[in-house]
């Protein structure tokens, strides 16, 4: 299913971004190389990075 229509990005991209250690839609839309444009898809965009639970420790910044 598509989840940002202006960018084309599907679930499995989002998830896979997730994945990857995005925590935010700014973050996976980054690792997606795209930019939100409407912003329509931010809300369901964030839901899906949450679910996914945080990220592993060793993918956490250090601060």
């Amino acid at each position: 299913m598509y989840v940002c229509l202006c960018n084309a990005l599907r679930c499995r991209d989002i998830k896979a971004a997730a994945e990857g250690g995005a925590r935010d839609t700014v973050s996976a839309f980054k690792a997606c190389g795209a930019k939100p444009r409407c912003g329509r898809c931010l809300e369901e965009a964030g839901r899906m990075i949450a679910a996914m639970g945080p990220a592993p420790a060793h993918m956490v910044p250090a601060e």
